[in-house]
This record gives C-alpha cells, sequence and structure tokens, in this order.
C-alpha cells in the first residue's frame, strides 16, 4: 500500500510521460482569443492553458494575462503517450461579488487544433456572461 502510494506520488510530481523515461510524442497547441466585461475590454484577466489527464493533475502548459485590449495568445507544448486533451481556463473577476472567489470559465479547445501550427481562436468572450460549468476558485 505505501509503495502504491509512492508511485502516485511520483506521478503527480512529474508528468506522466517524463515519469515513464520520455516515451511518448511531441505535442504543440496555440490558442488566442479576445476578452471583455459588459462590452469593454477585459485586461489583466488570468488564461491558463492544461492538458487535462484523468488520473494525475492536468498538466498545466502555459498562463499569461490579457492584454489592454482585452486579447491574449497563449501557447503549449508537452511530450505524453497520450493524446493532448487541451482546456484554457479564464479567471475573472467580472460580475464577482467582493465576497466571492474568481470566477473561472472552462474552454475545451479541440483536438483537431494539436500540432497544426495554427492558432486556434476561442473567439470574443463576454465575461459578464453566465456559462455553463463555471465555478468559482479561490486557489489558482
Amino acid at each position: 500500500m505505501i509503495l502504491l502510494l509512492f508511485v502516485v506520488l511520483a506521478l503527480t510530481s512529474f508528468k506522466f510521460s517524463d515519469a515513464l523515461l520520455g516515451i511518448g510524442s511531441f505535442q504543440t497547441i496555440n490558442v488566442h482569443g479576445s476578452l471583455t466585461c459588459d462590452g469593454k475590454p477585459a485586461k489583466d484577466v488570468l488564461v491558463k492553458l492544461y492538458d487535462v489527464n484523468k488520473i494525475i493533475p492536468d498538466n498545466l502548459l502555459g498562463e499569461i494575462k490579457s492584454n489592454s485590449s482585452g486579447k491574449f495568445a497563449i501557447k503549449g507544448e508537452i511530450n505524453d503517450i497520450t493524446k493532448m486533451d487541451p482546456k484554457v481556463n479564464i479567471y475573472t473577476d467580472c460580475h464577482v461579488g467582493v465576497l466571492r472567489c474568481t470566477k473561472k470559465v472552462e474552454i475545451k479547445v479541440p483536438h483537431s487544433s494539436i500540432n497544426t501550427g495554427e492558432s486556434f481562436d476561442i473567439g470574443s468572450i463576454e465575461l459578464a456572461t453566465t456559462y455553463p460549468g463555471e465555478s468559482h476558485d479561490c486557489i489558482h
């Protein structure tokens, strides 16, 4: 039991493929978009790009803040034995009450955008809107 716990902890400390001696394939993803709050550019909004995992914690591939025009562009890469499952998390204070944690909007990125060399456009996201599955995140 202790050995199993040690193995699980070791795997969560490294990317899964790195724990398996580098077996896997190199994968890249590029994503860009524009963020607004009440129709105005949402600057300094935190955007994180992840590779979703089923057993171990998700791999953070990159993070950036939106610029003064509300735009962002983020790139991520990983060497993994499984196909990348990318998502973008957007953390915003747009229409969040004083006593609530930051609103988190999650956007899945299609697998067809992996390794294309092109940037996937998530479009313009109005952060004042309530999205299905959105949550609040105090620790991100």
